[in-house]
């Protein structure tokens, strides 16, 4: 385990709970695993849940994209890299990896912000990072869509009700639940036909306990599949493109 300014990592080992059908590291896993070493790395500055709790503040990602090149088997031994970007007044971009043997396996880019309990608005980033940290580890090279929000004429791939184990401490449905409903619409065998390389996510407003969404999907002109979470309203929560 290390920190050095912009950069943390830890090592791990992929454990059975972690896993697929495959006995690889399921996507939402993997979701997790980045979300959790982003949370120790943040911890080194007061900014993880104590830090934040006492600020009044948490932290919420409003877009994310993985790359896989491959997803590591049960058992193995693997590093977690993360680091981050410099800030601006709204928002910042961190990184992450999962590294084995010194091949990277998996990529991210996230973007985050910091929303205030009190006002449930965002709040600057001034003052969160250190004045002394050094940003010398690239972002990855990899480009955010524009997703359309528009599903009116697409396929209904499922639905699903958010109960009380999909909510965190900012009392709305945390953000990998997204990510397990979705792929929850799926056979074993269909997640496996689609055979997903890269996996961009946005979240675009806040879901809670009770609440129902309709999970539909169309396909875009580069090869993509695109998949919408639609609340009761027709809106959009959450979009998703897989390749």
């Amino acid at each position: 385990m290390s920190d050095a300014g912009c950069r943390y990592s830890r090592d791990l080992i992929i454990l059975p709970s972690m896993c697929n059908a495959d006995s690889l590291l399921s996507i939402p896993a993997a979701f997790d695993m980045f979300q959790d070493t982003a949370t120790l790395h943040a911890d080194h500055f007061d900014i993880g849940p104590a830090g934040m709790h006492r600020r009044n503040y948490f932290w919420i990602i409003s877009k994310t994209i993985m790359h896989i090149s491959a997803m590591p088997s049960m058992m193995d031994h693997v590093e977690a890299r993360t680091w981050i970007q410099p800030s601006d007044r709204a928002k910042c971009e961190r990184d992450f990896s999962i590294v084995k043997d010194g091949e990277s396996l998996l990529t991210v880019r996230s973007i985050w912000a910091v929303v205030s309990h009190e006002t449930g608005r965002i709040v600057p980033m001034a003052g969160l990072y250190p004045d002394d940290i050094v940003f010398d580890e690239p972002a990855p090279e990899m480009d955010f869509s524009r997703i359309g929000k528009d599903f009116t004429d697409a396929e209904t791939v499922g639905e699903y009700t958010i109960r009380a184990v999909d909510i965190d401490l900012g009392g709305h449905m945390n953000n990998v639940n997204y990510i397990r409903a979705m792929l929850g619409c799926f056979a074993s065998d269909d997640i496996k036909a689609m055979n997903i390389s890269d996996i961009e996510v946005q979240y675009i407003t806040q879901s809670y306990e009770g609440e129902t969404l309709t999970f539909r999907r169309r396909y875009d002109d580069n090869g993509g599949t695109v998949i919408g979470a639609i609340k009761k309203d027709g809106k959009a929560a959450f979009l998703a493109r897989l390749i």
